[in-house]
């Protein structure tokens, strides 16, 4: 990663975001005039797996009591508004005791896997007002559900926790680029031997002249066959996106797969990871980009950080499949039940059909999902509706 810093006097505050695998370590070091003036190191083994619980309150050792582990507690300013941000966050705890975030954060939060649990101080905020019933004293909510009762232990946390880091894993497993076919070692040397043929057939009939007219067309024949052969550029690249939902709220990841055919450095303009170890760089500034040395014929699956956005795919009160978007959904299943060729947004579910066969990728990343989820297809994307049940 490189990124330009502003020189002077003055102290200045540096802030930026980076996205990184859990396998990579972190060197960084400061430059001045060719010259490093400042270094240090994250080492991937001093990484602390275990997930955390955030706590915005003026108490935060009663759910300390409650939800045993990584404990932290942050000021309502401190929560990020990117679903990204929350990688590694088993649940955020809202007392209202130490400011309430605004539903744009705690949103974000829910999407991306971690368990909001807002308590009635919280649920009395005119910003959350008519979101849960009046009655209820703490919730938690995961992506647009919620559920009545009271705070969750660390077991009923831990009970069904979603796994989205295996779902990119999976989704990016069964994707990527093609590489264009090579030609057979048998066809090259056929090949070759009509060549050889060719121009002794030349000879023997035309002499010299005609050895020569007879290369002119094979040269030209080789050219026109080469163009029309040739991918129709040397490096390719294709994007596609995998949404996570649970309710209205949709965790989305980007990926873009790349493919080089000579060796050659790819850029593409995201911040993004490698999904498997791949030489690279990560420029940030005004315009962020990701940078990956690649060697002749090699390709490589690029992730951008996590998002929230609205689900296009979601489950009725009976657990079946709804299009909750403008567009229609191609190859929709049940996870242990039922598919549907295509669902039609705004339109009753139809009879059950046979969508297209699973092919060995496709079947794995379907075992990660639990059973009751549904997922379907929009173009190259990939969508994943879980189902309530699956936080407790």
């Amino acid at each position: 990663m490189v990124l330009p810093i502003a020189g002077g006097a003055g102290v200045r505050v540096l802030e930026a975001d980076v996205y990184l695998p859990a396998w990579r370590s972190l060197v960084w070091s400061l430059e001045a005039g060719g010259a490093i003036v400042a270094s240090g190191a994250l080492p991937r083994d001093a990484s602390d797996r275990r997930r955390i619980d955030l706590v915005v309150s003026a108490r935060p050792g009663a759910v300390a009591e409650r939800v045993p582990g990584r404990v932290v507690d942050v000021p309502a300013v401190a929560l990020p508004g990117r679903a990204a941000a929350y990688d590694g966050v088993r649940s955020v705890w809202v007392d209202g005791s130490a400011g309430i975030p605004t539903p744009a954060v705690l949103s974000a939060a829910a999407s991306a896997g971690a368990v909001v649990i807002l308590a009635e101080a919280v649920l009395a905020d005119a910003a959350y007002a008519g979101l849960f019933p009046a009655d209820a004293t703490w919730v938690p909510i995961g992506a647009g559900g919620w559920w009545r009762g009271d705070p969750p232990t660390g077991s009923q946390l831990e009970a069904h926790q979603v796994d989205l880091r295996a779902f990119v894993a999976g989704f990016a497993a069964a994707g990527g680029i093609d590489p264009p076919v090579a030609l057979p070692v048998g066809t090259l040397v056929v090949g070759a031997s009509a060549y050889v043929l060719l121009l002794l057939l030349a000879w023997r009939a035309g002499g010299a002249p005609g050895t020569v007219t007879w290369l002119v067309l094979i040269a030209g024949s080789s050219l026109v066959a080469s163009v029309a052969a040739r991918p129709p550029a040397p490096t390719l690249v294709e994007a596609r996106g995998l949404q996570v939902a649970a309710g209205d709220l949709a965790w989305r990841a980007q990926l873009h797969d790349v493919f080089t055919l000579p060796a050659a450095e790819i850029e593409v303009a995201r911040s993004a990871r490698t999904a498997t170890p791949v030489p690279g760089r990560l420029r940030l500034g005004s315009a962020p980009a990701t940078s990956l040395v690649l060697q002749r014929w090699r390709g490589a699956t690029l992730v951008e950080p996590p998002r929230a956005t609205a689900a296009l795919l979601g489950l009725d009160a009976d657990g079946l499949p709804l299009a909750l978007g403008a567009v229609p959904l191609t190859d929709v299943r049940l996870v242990g039940g039922s598919g549907w060729s295509v669902v039609e947004p705004g339109r009753e579910l139809g009879a059950a059909s046979d969508p297209h066969r699973l092919n060995a990728a496709e079947s794995a990343f379907e075992a990660l999902l639990p059973r009751g989820a549904a997922w379907a297809r929009v173009g190259s994307d990939w969508h994943v509706a879980l189902p309530p049940e699956v936080r407790w």
